[in-house]
């Protein structure tokens, strides 16, 4: 176990942990140093497997459904699984293509995840090196479809990973025994011709394709593999100094580096909440530090809108302070004009409760005497338009402070100029004031039918007081009198008489009263 910690594209110290009870311990205690720190886990394994399956094109439940069979199909017994979608392919049907990766030997992180789980520590992710090492293929710029990458992360074990297309296909670490002394070269052509041969097995790859090799070597190799490695139409090589590398990549780094690692705890850090194996109980305390630092975050927040609240508070106090001294001014200024004209005033005997009186009339005049019949005859023009049959012939508007009356009100009127004019107290305003509208006319096309004539004039009063525009409606004139003390004569049968039709008339009447919405302050 290697601790790398970084700031940014700076590596600040790696500290090594042998997988026995020290090494255990000695982690232990490294990790409760970190003061609950998030960290992030990167896998470098052999017993990591990968698997290229196609399924149809499914969303949601279906195609969790699928990827779950092929789990339990490929790793049975890991609980450590990532299926990564790669590719969409249009055959008779949509198919998409995923990589299946797994750990066969979930037994392997136990004692180091029980760690930072006792310790607390917050588990950002579980991260598979092999799928991070996909953001460097696309820097060599190798110039064909499959690409194998070679690096080395401990002295033990080759890695090679083969994508197509960028894509990783699959990784495989070998044992090599020839880093410190031996044909480290010649092994390791060895070891890529035999994954060629494996490529070509399982179709990946034509026998005639050509594979471009990019290998991770640091200064002690570098110039051994360049002569050894030459172009053949089978392999095209790319020799990459790990040292070169590292600096393209701006990393600040102490001293020189031996293994590729460094690169891929690089790529590692640039993802944000990249996890590829960690499990929901495997990252509580790193959801709990989301919580609080989105606490810490949401109160600065309130913090800096306070201080930008106070400001404003601030000014608005300073220009208030401004405005202060100016009315006062100015009302110093007023007065002094007002004891001016004070001295030059003309004495009258209207008391102050007159003049109020007066000036309450004038305004009652402007907005009620001064009204015009147009909105009330609008409405009663609506709703009798709903009625074919119906002609006015005579409408009489007025204004009245009671709603029984039959002629405009001209008390206020007259008690104002009389209050003006005696100095004596002016007639009390009136609380409501009402429009009265009365309507006459005849019904159109009268057939003598008095039932119907009776039974549209019952309709249209309906009609308006259901329209709650109205404080009263009122039929004053029927087209027959229907009324108890009344005499009615005549042929009951459903049968109208068409003779002399042309001499009768159903003349009707109604009044409306509207109460006038008046504020008074």
């Amino acid at each position: 176990m290697v601790a790398q910690e970084w700031v940014g594209r700076k590596l600040n110290s790696s500290v090594y942990f042998e997988p026995d009870e020290q090494g255990l311990d000695l982690f232990g205690a490294y990790l409760s140093s970190l003061k609950n720190e998030p960290v992030t886990l990167l896998l470098d394994l052999i017993e990591e497997e990968f698997r290229q399956v196609t399924i149809p094109l499914l969303r949601g439940a279906d195609r969790q459904g699928i990827i779950e069979r092929n789990f339990i199909k490929f790793f049975r017994n890991s609980n450590y699984r990532y299926a990564a979608s790669q590719l969409i392919v249009k055959k008779k049907r949509k198919e998409e293509r995923l990589l299946l990766t797994g750990l066969t030997n979930q037994d392997l992180l136990k004692p180091w995840l029980e760690i930072i789980d006792k310790t607390r520590t917050p588990l950002s992710g579980i991260v598979s090196l092999p799928l991070t090492s996909e953001g460097l293929v696309s820097s060599f710029k190798a110039g064909h479809d499959c690409v194998v990458m070679v690096s080395q992360q401990v002295p033990s074990n080759l890695r090679q990973s083969v994508f197509v297309k960028g894509k990783l296909i699959l990784s495989r670490l070998v044992p090599i025994a020839s880093f410190y002394q031996g044909n480290y070269a010649g092994d390791l052509i060895r070891d890529i011709e035999s994954t060629k041969r494996y490529l070509v097995s399982q179709r990946i790859v034509d026998r005639n394709d050509i594979i471009s090799v990019q290998i991770l070597c640091n200064e002690r190799h570098f110039e051994k593999l360049s002569v050894k490695c030459v172009d053949d139409g089978v392999f095209e090589y790319g020799i990459h100094d790990i040292n070169d590398m590292i600096k393209k990549e701006k990393i600040e780094v102490v001293d020189e580096q031996d293994f590729s690692s460094i690169l891929f705890c690089f790529q590692a850090t640039r993802k944000l909440f990249a996890n590829h194996y960690a499990r929901a109980s495997e990252k509580k305390y790193y959801y709990h530090y989301l919580a609080a630092l989105s606490s810490k975050v949401a109160a600065v927040a309130l913090i800096a809108v306070g201080i930008g609240l106070l400001g404003v508070s601030i000014a608005r106090g300073l220009l208030y302070d401004t405005s202060s001294a100016e009315l006062a001014l100015l009302g110093k200024k007023y007065e002094s004009k007002f004891n001016q004209l004070n001295e030059q005033r003309v004495d009258s005997d209207i008391s102050t409760s007159n003049l109020k009186n007066v000036v309450k009339t004038v305004d009652r005049l402007k907005h009620v005497y001064q009204r015009s019949p147009r909105e009330m005859m609008s409405m009663v023009s609506k709703d009798i338009a709903l009625f074919n049959d119906m002609r006015v012939n005579r409408l009489q508007w007025l204004v009245a402070t009671t709603p029984n009356a039959s002629e405009a009100d001209s008390q206020l009127v007259m008690g104002a100029k009389n209050a003006t004019r005696r100095g004596r107290n002016a007639p009390p305003v009136p609380q409501k004031m009402y429009e009265i509208l009365s309507v006459s006319g005849e019904l159109l096309n009268f057939d003598g039918d008095y039932r119907y004539a009776l039974s549209l004039i019952n309709d249209i009063e309906d009609a308006m007081k259901v329209s709650n525009k109205y404080s009263t409606v009122q039929i004053t004139k029927r087209p027959l009198n229907i009324e108890s003390d009344e005499v009615i004569s005549g042929d009951v049968s459903n049968k109208v008489n068409t003779k002399n039709t042309s001499k009768k008339k159903a003349e009707f009447g109604f009044r409306v009263v509207r109460e006038v919405n008046l504020d008074e302050k």
